[in-house]
């Protein structure tokens, strides 16, 4: 039988309840979905927990690396900020964690946990399995080239999974899949469909299919063995081919490919690219003859558009912290406190803010920031303090 403040609790803050979340079943398809699409994301499962609180062992949510949570792990919004920023820091380091919340963190803390507050009035404890899901990032290499072998040979010492697009009855060493190259742009849009990285080095045989196979597909690196008026003549072509403008479709194509080494050989070549590839993914941007940054390495999306948070750029305004977040001068990945619940919030994750005299606060939810907009003097002082 479920106890009393058990039944208070089947709703949050904002008045969602467990029965409009999304049900087991749909978080098991959209995990199997996202699995097979090669999108990452992290598995949150409810392992304990103790009344009051909504969850119920083996209640579970997806959680995606934009911070989307889908499921139920319980409705209070202090909990489930708390999930989404350990999802996603677990997507960062590739690792699981064992996440407690409890009024009192010390009452959980133990070796392999880590504890945090549970700020929300309705208080209860929950302890959360996070489990990042990831796949090897895909490397799909356009050409029957000695650059393009070259290429994916080297990459199948590394953690790519790497799949050769050459000519029917060709065989490729070190590919993990090969596959016939084709001149049908929606044939090869297809064999990309997922890739985290098309490179196409056909030496202009089919790169123009390439270009715009990958453009289709959403892929979110494209890059081109070619030299730059080679690129600007292929791009050009594949604007009027696909009806996208030529200046577009430039900006989404990498070329020349790889990092500016001096590269002469097809295998320094192959190197070049392999470590642009490698600093993409560990850093996030990288400059060199062609600059890539968030606009061009921006995480995975329906239509391969990149994605990016400005309020993640804050910067300080004077010496003294003035106009910054919550009163702090912002930095990367900065974590401030909500001043009505007192729970850490990340800069450019919260889930609401609101401006006064001038500064900005971060809030883990609608409901804190309303409270703090009827009252700001009430929390201000906790801010100070």
């Amino acid at each position: 039988m479920t106890d009393d403040t058990d039944a208070q609790t089947q709703t949050d803050t904002s008045g969602r309840s467990r029965d409009a979340a999304a049900s087991p079943e749909t978080v098991d398809r959209v995990a199997r979905e996202y699995t097979e699409a090669g999108r990452p994301f992290a598995r949150v499962t409810v392992v304990r927990r103790e009344a009051p609180v909504s969850a119920h062992v083996g209640d579970r949510a997806v959680v995606t690396p934009d911070g989307e949570l889908l499921g139920w792990i319980g409705g209070v919004a202090c909990a489930q900020s708390v999930a989404i920023r350990e999802a996603k820091a677990a997507l960062e380091t590739g690792e699981p964690r064992l996440v407690g919340i409890a009024p009192d963190p010390d009452t959980v803390d133990r070796p392999g946990l880590e504890a945090f507050p549970m700020r929300c009035h309705s208080q209860g404890t929950l302890e959360l399995f996070v489990e990042p899901v990831t796949t090897p990032a895909r490397l799909v290499v356009v050409g029957d080239s000695p650059i393009g072998r070259a290429l994916v040979r080297l990459a199948s010492e590394l953690s790519f999974a790497v799949t050769a697009v050459v000519p029917s009855g060709t065989e490729v060493a070190g590919a993990d899949e090969v596959a016939t190259a084709t001149d049908d742009v929606d044939a090869l849009a297809e064999i990309v469909r997922g890739a985290t990285w098309v490179v196409a080095a056909s030496m202009g045989a089919t790169d123009d299919v390439t270009v715009a196979a990958a453009l289709a597909s959403g892929v979110p690196y494209v890059g081109l063995v070619a030299s730059r008026r080679r690129a600007d003549e292929l791009c050009e072509r594949v604007a009027d081919r696909t009806g996208r403008a030529a200046d577009e479709v430039r900006a989404a194509v990498t070329s020349p490919a790889g990092l500016d080494i001096g590269a002469k050989t097809p295998e320094e070549v192959g190197v070049s690219v392999l470590a642009e590839l490698v600093a993409v993914r560990r850093a996030g941007e990288v400059t060199d003859a062609g600059t890539l940054d968030a606009a061009t390495t921006g995480e995975w999306s329906e239509t391969g558009t990149a994605t990016t948070d400005a309020s993640a750029d804050e910067t300080a305004t004077d010496s003294d912290g003035a106009g910054e977040p919550n009163g702090t001068v912002a930095t990367e990945r900065a974590v401030v406190t909500d001043p009505v619940c007192g729970m850490d919030v990340v800069v450019g994750e919260a889930a609401a803010t609101a401006t006064h005299d001038g500064e900005t606060y971060h809030f883990c939810g609608v409901g804190c920031r309303e409270a703090f907009v009827d009252d700001p003097a009430r929390f201000l002082e906790r801010v100070e303090s």
